[in-house]
Formats: C-alpha cells, structure tokens, sequence
C-alpha cells in the first residue's frame, strides 16, 4: 500500500483500515512461519529522489521532507488523503524539512536559503499557510521538538561566530532565549539545544564544545536555564533525543567498557542504562523515540559519534525483546535494508527510513499487527 493523493476519510478510520489490513496480512502467513509483527506501508511523493519521513502523531499523520529532481528539500506533511507540500518562504532553492507534529496537527521545521536558517510552524488543517517562529532578526532557528500544547523548542543562533542557545518558544511569551549550560565556561564553541519536551513542560537536550563531546541536558518550560541533566552524563558523553509524557527520555550515552556510543534509557534521576541488544550486530547505535508504553525505536550501527541519528539498520525494543525491524515485516515495501525506526506513537504505529533498489533515501510506516485470539491454535475461517 502507497500512502498518495486518494479520497479522504476520517483520520480515526484510517488507522482501523490500517489495522484490520494487518489483522489479514496475519491470517494469509500464518502458515508460512512466523507471523510478522508490522504491516509496512510505504510513505512516497510522486516524482520525488529522496523521502525521509521524521515524527509521527497519534492520529496517523506523518511529516518529513523530500527531494525533487534537482535535489531541492520540501517539507512534507501525509494524511489519510495522501502526501501535502507545506509552504516555505519564496525562492529558488530555499529549502524545507517539517521535523515534528502534535496530536493538534502543528507542525515545526525549518526553511533555509542558505543565508538564514527560519524555524516555522505550520497546521495540517492549513498546509499552505506557516508562522515564523521568532521575531525574525535570528541567523539560526532550529526547531526540533513540539509539545502536545504547542511549546516549541530548540535551538537559536543570533549572529554569526556566536553559539547556539537553547529556546523555548510558546504563542503566549515568543521565542524566550534559555541561554548556554554554564554560561562562565571560557570555551568560546560551547553549545546548547534541546531536543524534545513534554506536556509537563520537562525538556531535554544537551550541551557541547566538539562533535564528540556531547553532555545531556534537562529544563523546565517557564524556568530559564540549561542543566546538566546528572553527575553521570556529565561525566559520559551523552544526547537524549526524545522524551515521553511520563519524563522518560531515550537517545545515546558512551558505553565505557566498549568507549562507543549506545542506545540508553534516561531515568528520571538523569543516569542513563543501555538498551540491551539495541546495537543488533553493529559496534554502536542510537535510541531516536519512546512511547506512552515505553516502546523504543531506534538505529544500530550509526556513522557518527555525535549523536542519535541513521545507521545500517533498524530496531523496535517492546516487551522486553529487541526486533530487527527488517525481520519483522510482512513485506519490505521494495526497500533494500531499513536504517532507522525515526519516530512511534501511542498506538505502537512506527516510521522510519531505509534505501530502495537504487540506493536513494526511502520511507516507511509500520503498523503493529493485530492477533486475534480466535486464529491463535490455528482456527481455520474457512468453511
């Protein structure tokens, strides 16, 4: 199944469309072995190079980017009606990347001309229309997490040759500059952002003076400030990159027995503790999302030591166990390997990305199949 334009239906039916279609894909390979854990449906544009897909909201609506022809990014948004283009400042090559969507379908991401770097907000409602996060005079405005309440965070460059500052912007108070870790160190190339926030107002990021030198942070939405987020991430590289309504928080920390960078689970004390099996058969990995339920999605044999980001491969951890999403599929979609589960809702719905045949960037849903109890000592429907 292709997610494009095609006649639109209630969000809520679709995600039951989506879930009875796995309930069937379950009964047709019940035979074959066992059963796959996910439905996959592709996430396309018609005539695009690349897709990458980067939130999913627990309506079923995704957002990411693509690549046209001439390699130009547009931000995208897919729905129940197919895939929408959001607007972006005029230009030539300006280009656009939506990076997260609430359950009140706002969106953030970015539009840059190669000059200024301007954080957006968007609707689903309305795709053709966005609001300029900030008042404008910044270099730099990197959104990259929404709250379901619509506070916006990230990070800030005001001038060239400056750091970045991690902010917080709310539709009440604009974009409020939450400032530097620790604002007394001489380290001209400290650095802060955040990555993610709750409905509680509970943020996560982190703070860094070179790309291997990464230190998890956390804040309160209203409180300006940028806090070492434990004694243990200070002392251990370490970058959460999502947080959960309950405050757990997922991403990488340095394991020190192997000195790579692992996908961890941030209690909320700030210590962290590996995943269990999440690099799969590769030297390192990255946790890139968690749930209400505590599923964890993420990436294995990442290229870089700086961060959560995509690898050679891609994991669900639930019930204890870690899946090689690959494994676990009841069809590949025509993609080659997956490199990452990037995002999941409450209802256990993943996306991520992989390559095609021809190599180029590709993006997928997976919908968690459903076993109906009826089928499970092999009852045949058949009359």
């Amino acid at each position: 199944m292709t997610l494009s334009a095609s006649t639109s239906q209630a969000p809520s039916r679709y995600l039951l469309t989506l879930l009875s279609l796995t309930l069937t894909a379950l009964c047709g390979c019940a035979l074959a072995g066992s059963p796959p854990l996910y439905h996959l449906t592709r996430l396309e544009v018609p005539g695009a190079w690349s897709v990458t897909v980067k939130d999913i909201n627990n309506v079923g609506q995704a957002v990411g980017t693509y690549q046209d022809q001439d390699f130009v990014s547009h931000a995208v948004l897919w729905d129940d009606a197919g895939w929408h283009e959001l607007a972006i400042p005029a230009g030539a090559e300006v280009l656009g990347i939506a990076y997260a969507i609430n359950d009140a379908g706002q969106i953030v991401g970015t539009a840059d001309d190669f000059m200024t770097l301007r954080g957006l907000l968007w609707n689903a409602a309305t795709p053709d229309q966005y609001t300029v996060i900030g008042d404008g005079t910044a270099l730099q405005v990197q959104p990259n997490g929404i709250s379901e309440n619509g506070v916006v965070v990230g990070s800030v460059r005001w001038q060239q040759g400056v750091p970045n500052h991690a902010f917080v912007w709310q539709d009440s108070t604009g974009l409020v500059d939450y400032g530097l870790q620790d604002p007394t160190m001489l380290d001209p190339d400290q650095n802060a952002r955040w990555s993610d926030v709750n409905s509680a107002g509970r943020i996560v990021g982190n703070w860094y003076t070179q790309s291997s030198n990464v230190h998890a942070t956390v804040g309160q939405v209203g409180s300006v400030a940028v806090q070492s987020m434990s004694d243990m991430t200070e002392s251990l590289p370490s970058f959460p990159a999502a947080i959960n309504e309950a405050g757990l928080s997922v991403g990488v920390g340095l394991d020190p027995a192997t000195a790579k960078l692992v996908p961890v689970i941030f209690s909320l004390d700030g210590t962290f503790t590996q995943i269990p099996g999440a690099i799969l058969d590769q030297v390192n990995g990255a946790a890139l999302d968690i749930n209400a339920a505590g599923v964890i999605v993420g990436s294995a044999g990442i290229g870089t030591q700086s961060g959560p980001g995509l690898g050679l491969k891609a994991w669900v951890w639930r019930d204890g166990t870690i899946h090689d999403l690959f494994d676990v599929v009841d069809d590949t979609g025509g993609l080659t390997s997956f490199r990452g589960g990037t995002a999941i809702n409450d209802l256990g719905v993943i996306v991520g990305n992989g390559r095609d045949a021809s190599d180029a960037p590709a993006s997928f849903m997976l919908t968690p199949i459903l076993v109906d109890p009826v089928f499970v000592d092999g009852f045949d429907p058949a009359p």
